[in-house]
């Protein structure tokens, strides 16, 4: 007990309900008796404390103990990961997409406190962990993290994990529109020129001609390029679900294209066991992408694009394979039928028609791809 000589702790804030008492915990007068809720220098578990059991001490009756008191933040984020994991074994979740809520989990514990009780947060403490993710991450991140963050004390609610949901505040909110199109803009267009397509084609190997052609003849993007297999090529139409959504693709495949996956075939290296199904091996005859149990992802293709890019002479900031999406859309869009472009990239349709909608003609689909090979091959018709 402190000494008549120790001086009261001032409140943590100005609402904080409970009052310094003398004998160094902050207390209560409840029906005029004064509760005592917990130490001086623990004002957050004194406060958990005294919001699990003062219905009751109103009440006139004696607190039952509760599950609840003790249910850290660090809990919360063990448990939710701990679910995700489940869902992973059960093939409703991703590998890759849980190690991301991991990352994000452990931002969660490192700003707001791993021992502090998800409760007892206030929207100030929202609003500075969201100041430190916005130095830190772009736009999209930002609304990322706030989004999981949101999610995984909800489920924590939902699941009788925390007693009571805290409040976000207004200002613990995903970025705006116009600040995410400020960033882009910041980026710069993330787009191929014909000749810049045309100088790494002509640097490319057999591996990286059919990689770069089928990035610009359907808007295949790494993941899809690393999960292709034998039996999806050897057709004059490329049929597989995009791995993001899970929507079925149907691109028809120009001849350059049918031709350069003709040459893979022909010179396909001895397959490691785990790819032995893969249309395209590393040089040691593994995946381009390899994602292990933990949910960690090793992508080939990023480094093999950089050293391509060099060889063709492309230096731009921040380029990537991933710009072949932007460049198929971009220009597939000129033959001015979007939901077409759209089901070749494998994006969702999540609008009235989109639900009725239940197929698209192989012509309307050759009419964009037809275009896009119109400007890259053909510019001076």
């Amino acid at each position: 007990m402190p000494s008549g000589s120790v001086e009261k702790p001032s409140k943590p804030y100005p609402e904080f309900p409970l009052t310094a008492h003398a004998n160094g915990q902050w207390c209560k007068k409840i029906r005029g008796k004064v509760i005592f809720f917990g130490v001086w220098s623990d004002p957050h578990a004194a406060l958990a404390k005294y919001l699990n059991e003062r219905e009751e001490w109103q009440a006139g009756q004696n607190p039952r103990p509760s599950r609840f008191n003790k249910t850290t933040t660090e809990d919360v984020v063990n448990l939710f990961l701990a679910r995700c994991e489940e869902r992973v074994r059960s093939g409703e979740l991703s590998p890759v997409c849980c190690h991301d809520y991991r990352i994000i989990g452990e931002n969660i514990i490192c700003f707001l406190g791993g021992k502090t009780f998800p409760g007892l947060f206030r929207p100030a403490d929202f609003a500075s962990f969201r100041t430190a993710m916005a130095d830190r991450y772009a736009p999209s991140r930002l609304s990322k993290i706030v989004a999981v963050t949101r999610m995984i004390l909800n489920w924590a609610y939902e699941s009788e994990i925390i007693e009571q949901m805290p409040r976000f505040g207004p200002d613990f909110r995903i970025a705006g529109n116009k600040i995410q199109r400020l960033h882009r803009a910041k980026q710069g267009v993330k787009l191929f020129s014909r000749n810049e397509l045309k100088a790494l084609l002509n640097v490319s190997d057999a591996t990286w001609r059919a990689i770069i052609l089928l990035g610009i003849n359907g808007g295949l993007g790494n993941s899809d390029i690393s999960r292709l297999t034998l039996s999806d090529v050897g057709r004059e139409w490329l049929e597989f679900p995009r791995g993001k959504t899970g929507i079925d693709r149907r691109i028809p495949l120009w001849r350059e294209t049918r031709d350069a996956i003709s040459e893979v075939l022909r010179k396909r290296s001895h397959p490691q066991p785990i790819a032995a199904e893969l249309l395209f091996l590393s040089r040691r005859g593994g995946p381009l992408i390899q994602v292990r149990e933990d949910g960690r992802r090793t992508d080939l293709t990023i480094e093999g694009f950089r050293r391509l890019a060099q060889q063709a002479q492309i230096h731009r900031p921040r380029m990537g394979m991933y710009w072949l999406r932007h460049t198929f859309q971009t220009i597939g869009d000129e033959a001015k039928d979007p939901i077409a472009t759209s089901a070749i990239m494998g994006h969702a349709d999540r609008t009235m028609a989109g639900a009725y909608r239940e197929r698209i003609s192989d012509q309307r689909l050759k009419a964009v791809t037809g275009h896009v090979r119109s400007w890259l091959f053909e510019e001076n018709k």
